[in-house]
Parts: C-alpha cells; structure tokens; sequence
C-alpha cells in the first residue's frame, strides 16, 4: 500500500468512515455513494487499486467494467445500442419463452421439492444469454462451467486462485467463441448480439471481451435478483399481488431492498472532498450499495420491502458512467422469470426458515433457495 493508503483522514462523516484495518474510506450514504460515481477524477481499474495483487495483471483485459475514460467512453458509445431499452423490450418475447421453458423443466412431476436458484435463477439468464449470442445448448454448456469462475473477478477481496480460474475460464471462453465470430464477421450479419457487436467498429479482441463481460456480469447479477426477489416474495407473500399488478414497479422495489451487487470501489485519481472528508490520490474508496438503497434521508421505510413504493430511484445497478448497461435486460428477465413463476406455482412456499446466503465481498447472493412447488 501507498503511504498515502494508510493517512488517517482529518475528520470523518457519518456516511464516508476510514476503515483502520483495510485500509480504506467506506462510503454508505446515498448521496455520497452517488457523488463518487458521477464524479470525474475516480478509476474503476483494480490494478489502480492500492490493495491490488500482482496477479490482477494476468486477468483478462479489455473488459469495460474495469476501463476509465477515454478508452470506456469509446468502448460504451459502440456497444451501449445493443442494450438500449427499446431494443430490449423487443426481446421480451423472447424471454418470455425462454422463462416457460425453464418453468416447464423445473417441475419434475415428483416431490416438486426444488433449489429455485440452482434450477431457476441461474438457468433463466445463462438460456437468454445464450439464446442472444446464438451459441446453442453446447454454448450454454460451456458458459454453465466458467461463468462462475469469471465472476469471481468482480469481488473485491480476488484471489491468485481466482485470478488464475478466471485466466483459465476466459481462454476456454475465447476458444469457443472465436470461430464463431470469424464466421459470423465473414458470413456479414445476423439478428443475434454477436453479429450486432461486430458491425460496429469494435475490434475482435473488444467483442470477444464485451462477450465475457456479458457473462461474468450479466449472468450472476441477474440470477442474484431472481433468486433473491423469489425469496423476498416468498417470506412477504402479500406482495406477490402487487407484483403481478405492476411488475416493473416491483422488481426496482426488489433490487433496491434486495440489489445483486453489495458494494464496488474505486481509486481516487485526484483530490477529492467527500462530504467535507479529504481524500488524496491513490486512495480508495468502498461504496456500499446496499447501505445506500437503505439510506433513511432518501426513503421513507427504509427497510422495509413495498412493491408499491413510489419515490426516487436506487443505485442497484450504479450510476454515472458505469450505470450498468444490462439494467434494461435484467429488469425484463426478472420480471418474467419473477411474475411467470408465482403464476405458475400459486402454492410456493420456502423449505428453510431463513435465507442460505452465500459469502462473498461484492454479490447480495444466495447459496441456495429450497422451495416446494406445491
């Protein structure tokens, strides 16, 4: 770490506190977790990072997540069409279908007794994910076995190991999907997300990264709200309704109380004053999403989960010029996969009498979710 890692800050904030033992600013105002990502002067690169490992230089580049302007400006204006709201919606038919086809599987005609995120949650964004890239059951076979292992690049306490799987992962990934590009540049169109990546100007490398991004990000934090609204739902049954009343208000209810992502950070480039606590370049900063879609300044009720809440917007999925690029896509897939499954199974109800959550710095995500579809 930097000297400067370790400066004690002049004065603190309720809501920007120096943590002694990591070494870092911990951000959980709303208000202040926004001002960082809307501001310049702060890097979303972990090699920037004064905690950062060697070993992060080994980790797959290119993925725009982790770049800083210029170069993330570039990168976004090319791909940011395909994500569009409206070209979304016109997939939600598409979706639509995808959810039936998991609702079909999961019920095996026998005890009925399921592990909603394993059998549901998590196959619901791997088939769409799949189905935009066009890559058939071998595709979604192959992104099954390493998106867990290059979503585990997202945390913030990464490993060498994780580094090294996720190495591991993004090669076997490239391998697969390289002939296809080549073939779909060559063949010079199609209607899928590859083909639409490749009209733009981006290069090879920069497709088949925005590809792995799609997955390390996309997959896991889609499947997190889906396994996370259904156990929501599912421990406050009177909202089911309000749901299927209004589900695009109640899924930003579900993220905002229950959002995929815990916390994120970034690295000052320059001075900054936080919330009247100086922060000096090279030091880093956690935002904590989860305490800042819970802030009592911003939310009546703070935590207390209504489906028919109105009000201001959350940070589930960020703000400035990291706002996710997927948000439109996982709005949709969650409430399909969310309205379609209490529609299907009224009589839903949670085998554990408290959640199994999963350990992991960044993800709000569980480990398991064992319902009775009966």
């Amino acid at each position: 770490m930097t000297a400067a890692t370790h400066a004690r800050p002049e004065n603190e904030h309720e809501h920007v506190r120096w943590d002694r033992e990591l070494g870092v600013f911990l951000v959980t105002g709303f208000d202040e977790v926004s001002a960082v990502l809307r501001a310049p002067g702060w890097s979303s690169d972990p090699t920037r990072s004064p905690r950062a490992s060697a070993q992060l230089a080994q980790a797959p580049s290119g993925l725009m997540l982790f770049r800083d302007p210029p170069d993330h400006t570039r990168l976004r204006r090319l791909v940011a069409p395909a994500f569009a709201a409206r070209a979304v919606e016109n997939l939600r038919p598409r979706v639509a279908a995808i959810v039936e086809a998991c609702l079909d599987g999961l019920d095996d005609g026998q005890a009925g007794d399921v592990d909603l995120l394993a059998d549901y949650g998590y196959l619901v964004p791997l088939a769409v994910i799949a189905e935009l890239l066009d890559v058939g059951i071998e595709g979604a076979q192959v992104f099954l076995e390493q998106t867990p292992h290059l979503a585990r690049l997202l945390e913030i306490d990464v490993t060498e190991d994780d580094v090294t799987n996720a190495v591991t992962a993004a090669l076997e990934v490239t391998m697969f999907l390289t002939p296809i590009l080549t073939e779909r540049r060559g063949a010079g169109g199609g209607d899928d997300f590859i083909s639409a990546l490749l009209a733009t100007d981006l290069a090879l490398d920069e497709v088949l990264a925005t590809c792995v991004l799609l997955l390390a990000a996309g997959h896991e934090t889609t499947a997190n709200i889906i396994g996370t609204g259904a156990m929501a739902l599912l421990r406050h049954p009177d909202q089911q309704p309000l749901l299927a009343a209004d589900p695009a208000r109640g899924v930003e209810e579900l993220i905002r109380l229950h959002g995929p992502v815990k916390l994120i950070a970034r690295t000052a480039l320059t001075d900054h004053d936080l919330a009247g606590v100086p922060i000096a370049p090279g030091q880093q900063v956690l935002l904590r999403l989860d305490q800042a879609n819970q802030d009592a300044r911003r939310w009546d009720r703070p935590h207390t989960l209504d489906l028919a809440r109105t009000g201001p917007a959350h940070l589930g999925f960020g703000t400035g010029i990291h706002f996710c690029l997927g948000a439109a896509l996982a709005r949709v897939e969650a409430a399909e996969a969310l309205v379609r499954l209490f529609d299907r199974y009224p009589r839903l109800v949670a085998l554990d009498q408290e959640p199994q959550w999963r350990s992991s710095s960044t993800f709000h995500r569980l480990e398991a979710l064992p319902a009775s579809l009966r």
